[in-house]
């Protein structure tokens, strides 16, 4: 007997009996856990949500009448094999008495799990293209890669089992045999799980959101506005505007050619008899007067007293 080499096939079924093995609500009327039975379901349900198009057939019943053993199939679903192998092989008259009243033992096998030679790739190239070669999927003895026989603790195999499925294989390599200490059920029950890690994902939107949530107001408020400069004002002094009346350098200016021509007129006058030089000095005085009115700034209309 050779033991389950392909690791691919070895995988799935170890991961399947290792589930069962661990603990199974499926019992026997003395509470026994049907392990076997459990993994059977398993390999249904997988076989099932795959819509049939599934490597991994479980419990396939043969009529050993045939040659090659033909598989049961389902009356309602002629591509799926019959879940009811048993009584399939009642209903068709198998099982039933000879007319010599000798039972026909030995007619009616059922391997654990049938592996078809059909590829994942053409597996998944018939789900892509919703066109699925039913031919390719009949667990006949021309599909079938390996003849498996799973075992438990305390589970035997009969040499009329062997033969039979050696038989069924077609060639004597391809049955094999899987037990459940090859799987090292422990050391997968003590790999941590693996479960995703949730971290917060802040797409730019939010982001911007955060920074400024004036971005999306309906009525977002109106700009500030900007002060209008202000004139800058010479570091040497007041610079006075024209409504403020003469500058001080040209009233300055006014005042010593009227102060240089006051002197002068003094100094004259000085020399003069007395009655002249009362006149001269109140002709100095209009003198003055009239330089300091000619210097200033006329006064217009709406100019006010």
């Amino acid at each position: 007997m050779l033991s389950l080499d392909n690791p691919m096939d070895r995988s799935y079924l170890c991961a399947v009996m290792c589930m069962c093995n661990q603990g199974t609500k499926l019992k026997d009327s003395l509470g026994r856990a049907l392990k076997q039975r459990c993994t059977t379901a398993s390999i249904w349900n997988d076989e099932e949500r795959n819509q049939l198009v599934w490597r991994y057939k479980a419990e396939v019943g043969y009529s050993m009448a045939s040659h090659p053993p033909a598989p049961l199939m389902s009356r309602e679903q002629p591509n799926r094999p019959s879940r009811f192998p048993l009584g399939r092989a009642m209903a068709d008259g198998l099982l039933k008495w000879q007319l010599d009243g000798k039972p026909q033992k030995g007619l009616l096998r059922i391997p654990d799990c049938i592996i078809l030679a059909t590829t994942g790739e053409e597996l998944a190239a018939m789900r892509a293209s919703r066109k699925i070669d039913w031919k390719r999927l009949m667990p006949v003895q021309e599909n079938i890669e390996a003849v498996v026989e799973i075992k438990f603790e305390g589970d035997t195999l009969k040499r009329h089992q062997l033969l039979d499925y050696r038989t069924i294989a077609g060639e004597r390599d391809k049955f094999q045999i899987l037990e459940i200490a090859e799987c090292d059920c422990k050391s997968r029950r003590e790999i941590p799980e693996n479960k995703p890690v949730r971290v917060p994902v802040t797409t730019p939107l939010e982001s911007e959101r955060t920074k400024r949530r004036h971005w999306f107001r309906p009525n977002p408020p109106p700009p500030h506005p900007i002060p209008a400069p202000q004139p800058v004002r010479p570091d040497y002094g007041p610079v006075a505007s024209e409504a403020e009346g003469e500058s001080i350098v040209d009233f300055l200016k006014g005042a010593a050619v009227v102060g240089g021509s006051i002197l002068v007129g003094a100094i004259a006058i000085a020399a003069l008899p007395l009655e002249a030089a009362g006149a001269a000095a109140a002709a100095l005085v209009v003198l003055a007067a009239g330089t300091r009115t000619a210097n200033a700034k006329p006064i217009g209309k709406k100019d006010k007293y």
